[in-house]
């Protein structure tokens, strides 16, 4: 009974760690790789088994809604006060996650507006800046963002060609392939201007100022950093060889894979915003830098004085 109620936690805090979006991720290829298994199938099982690898996807769906439960009913909680605006209680009863995506659209299109019109960058603090885009595959992972978008257009404009002999379909699958390659390439333009501005999180005299355009933005005082490590191997690996559940971690990099975590102390609470979710920093800061030795002298120094 112990081993079964401990694999049921497990499991539960599994589904409550992973965010909508991965979840929708794993569904998806539940359900594409459900489709190519049914071709495989010997054709006096393929009818009995084609409904129930449909039904799969949906399941994971299904259990990540009743996992998020408890944090479902806080929220209606928290907007059932008399006066509570109607856009807030509809809001609630929403993911998180998507409200936020909704949000950081709306981010990505005002940062293409801006570099449109060749707005100046919003001022950073006073402080030595601690970048993240001179050594790391920012730009190069941009680059091929681009390069794919520009290969992907006459691809599907071939391929709707010739498998689809409907001018009316044909035409609407035009249309959207380039409405996604252009919604692509406006998120780029956007997140390149505001991570041009930002050039880096910037230690302060007494806090470090993270900021990755859109991405990623927080202060985090000197004094709630516990201690600084330097990482040369992967979150996950890094989490099993110290027991650290991921849920107690948030990673702060641009594409990068992180270089150095910050332990914060549990006294002092800090508020990290991730794809524009705000939320209360974890026990472990994941960062890239290119030169992660300053910021661990930073730290070093404030604990001095």
């Amino acid at each position: 009974m112990a081993t079964r109620q401990a694999f049921f936690m497990k499991q539960l805090a599994w589904l409550q760690d992973t965010n909508w979006w991965q979840m929708l991720g794993y569904a998806w290829l539940v359900f594409v790789f459900g489709r190519f298994a049914t071709y495989l199938l010997p054709d006096a099982v393929r009818p009995v088994l084609d409904k129930p690898l449909l039904v799969l996807p949906l399941l994971l769906i299904v259990a990540k809604d009743l996992a998020v439960i408890p944090d479902f009913s806080r929220r209606m909680r928290r907007v059932a006060r008399r006066g509570t605006p109607w856009s807030e209680r509809l809001g609630a009863t929403l993911p998180p996650e998507f409200l936020a995506f909704i949000k950081l659209g709306r981010a990505m299109r005002q940062g293409f507006l801006a570099w449109v019109r060749r707005q100046p960058h919003p001022a950073r603090p006073a402080g030595t800046v601690l970048t993240y885009t001179e050594r790391g595959a920012y730009s190069t992972v941009l680059g091929i963002a681009i390069f794919s978008v520009c290969i992907e257009l006459p691809l599907d404009a071939a391929i709707a060609s010739i498998f689809i002999d409907e001018p009316r379909v044909r035409a609407t699958l035009h249309v959207c392939s380039l409405f996604s390659a252009a919604t692509i390439l406006m998120w780029v333009a956007g997140d390149r201007w505001m991570v041009k501005g930002a050039k880096g999180h910037v230690l302060t005299g007494d806090a470090l100022d993270l900021s990755i355009g859109a991405r990623a933005s927080g202060i985090i005082p000197l004094s709630a950093i516990e201690r600084v490590e330097n990482v040369s191997e992967k979150p996950e690996q890094w989490c099993k060889r110290r027991k650290v559940a991921r849920r107690d971690t948030v990673t702060v990099s641009p594409f990068d894979a992180p270089n150095v975590v910050l332990r914060l102390r549990p006294d002092h609470p800090v508020t990290i915003t991730t794809w524009q979710l705000a939320k209360q920093a974890p026990a472990y800061v994941f960062l890239y830098l290119d030169r992660p030795e300053v910021l661990g002298a930073a730290v070093r120094r404030a604990e001095q004085e």
